[in-house]
């Protein structure tokens, strides 16, 4: 797992976005990729987007491309119900909507 640079802010990030982080790694490596966090507590997001209050992080697909519905798929499964996951155009979005 690594940041796409030093951009990425982890400052106040869930700790259960820490843990979401841990199980995504686990999936991407089973589609032979590392994972790489591209955004989390930073960037321009909406207005009213979890990211802004440490609940969001977004991954790069670079690596997965074509498989995007499928590492989506699993991580929705691992994480559960209290996760929403995405397939953006060009990244995976994961956000807690609990506390």
């Amino acid at each position: 797992m690594k940041l796409k640079d030093s951009t990425v802010n982890l400052q106040d990030v869930h700790w259960r976005i820490f843990q979401a982080a841990i199980i995504a790694e686990q999936i991407f490596a089973k589609y032979g990729s590392e994972l790489v966090i591209t955004s989390a507590n930073d960037g321009k997001h909406k207005a009213d987007s979890l990211h802004y209050a440490g609940k969001a992080l977004d991954l790069r697909t670079w690596h997965v491309s074509g498989r995007e519905g499928q590492v989506v798929a699993d991580l929705q499964r691992a994480l559960g119900d209290d996760f929403d996951c995405v397939a953006e155009a060009d990244h995976i979005h994961i956000e807690l909507d609990t506390a």
